[in-house]
């Protein structure tokens, strides 16, 4: 039940375009303030909508395999939940950090038969790529580990910066859909295993569970949450710059965001969310009064931010 009302509250705020702005500007019903600069999207359309369909794609295939359960048709069924599997690797293959993994794999590889100092090169785009997704994913932990990697190599210790790197590429986790897809990944791999043993009703049981965790993996790559986050990211870059009314502006849109994610949150997280909105308030107030730096304030609330959503998807461990 927790995870369907979970489905509901991000399905009902995956906001594009168009529509995003008709929720914020348009009925009584709906909270009326002008969301005054648009963040840029966590990931990109076309990344997107690649995963939301493979995500659909794979629903499609596991409702099947469920319909064949119930017809007594087990080796169809296990068909189809083989194409799932083949989808959601896609998915996984299609995620931003997959990229950055793959990366690290050829730096490591590269490190088993050349020189300590001509692998360093091959953390440039390590580097690029994390300060590309930094707005949506943890990386402070894998740029640690890609630094002492760096220092190995430059001092020709392979093993340590060859352990280095592996941190690096464990650390490097986009918990919004790394989560609900390996907990999809685990109930299709269940209901194989126990389609095999016999026990159809256990595995149809499996397969409701795994439909929960991929409807999951189609509608969370955009939803306000996201955006909260991605606007208290975009505040703390442009107050580091200087541009303070910028930064500001990005601070009240940050709260219109979670406002609107509160709306269908369970009360916990509704609370957590309201007390995100506290804080950004007392931060306006300190920012209005106070000419202190309060970078670290504004990326406080960004990872507080973060913490909530993980919360929600946590359900999926």
């Amino acid at each position: 039940m927790k995870k369907s009302l979970l489905i509901v509250f991000l399905f009902t705020f995956m906001t594009v375009g168009l529509g995003f702005n008709q929720l914020v500007m348009g009925s009584d019903e709906t909270i009326k303030e002008d969301v005054s600069i648009t963040p840029g999207k966590p990931i990109s359309f076309p990344q997107q909508e690649r995963i939301a369909n493979l995500a659909v794609k794979a629903l499609k295939h596991i409702a099947k395999a469920r319909g064949f359960i119930h017809g007594n048709s087990f080796a169809d069924a296990r068909s189809e939940l083989g194409k799932s599997q083949a989808l959601m690797e896609k998915i996984r293959d299609s995620l931003p950090t997959t990229r950055i993994k793959d990366h690290i794999w050829v730096a490591k590889k590269h490190l088993s038969y050349e020189d300590s100092e001509e692998v360093i090169p091959d953390l440039v785009p390590i580097y690029a790529s994390l300060d590309e997704i930094q707005s949506f994913v943890s990386v402070d932990k894998t740029r640690a580990h890609l630094d002492e990697a760096k220092e190995a190599l430059k001092a020709g210790d392979k093993e340590k910066g060859s352990a280095a790197l592996e941190s690096a590429g464990e650390s490097l986790v986009y918990v919004e859909i790394d989560l609900p897809l390996r907990y999809t990944e685990r109930k299709v791999a269940s209901a194989l295993a126990l389609l095999t043993e016999g026990k159809e009703k256990e595995a149809d049981e499996m397969l409701k569970q795994a439909e929960e965790g991929v409807q999951v993996i189609s509608i969370s790559s955009y939803g306000p949450m996201v955006l909260a986050q991605e606007s208290l990211w975009q505040a703390t870059k442009e107050y580091s710059k200087g541009r303070y009314e910028t930064a500001k502006k990005y601070l009240s849109d940050a709260k219109v965001f979670l406002k609107m994610a509160a709306k269908q949150a369970d009360e916990k997280t509704k609370a957590a969310l309201a007390k995100l909105n506290v804080k950004i308030d007392e931060l306006e107030k300190k920012m209005a009064e106070s000419s202190s730096d309060f970078s670290k304030e504004i990326k406080g609330l960004w990872d507080k931010t973060k913490d909530v959503y993980h919360k929600t998807v946590e359900k999926f461990k």
